[in-house]
């Protein structure tokens, strides 16, 4: 089963998971400071447990300069709209 991690449970976030289902992705979960659903997919932690949560990673944070630290010590997947 293809599992995607989406850290950032925000309005990028929502689209990332979107283009996830698009692209085959069986299950989908959030990880996000503020522990609450995201457009029906569980928050299953906080970011960071990203290394301890099994799964593809995509990296959806807003704040740039947050996003390019975590994209450094994460290794994440492209994903491509169809």
């Amino acid at each position: 089963m293809k599992k995607l991690v989406i850290l950032g449970a925000g309005g990028h976030g929502k689209v990332v998971a979107d283009i996830a289902v698009k692209n085959g992705y069986e299950e989908i979960v959030f990880l996000d400071d503020n522990e609450t659903s995201c457009a029906g997919f569980s928050v299953v932690g906080k970011i960071e447990d990203a290394a301890k949560i099994k799964g593809d990673k995509f990296v959806a944070i807003g704040d740039a300069n947050l996003r390019q630290k975590l994209m450094e010590k994460i290794k994440t997947v492209t994903l491509i709209h169809p």
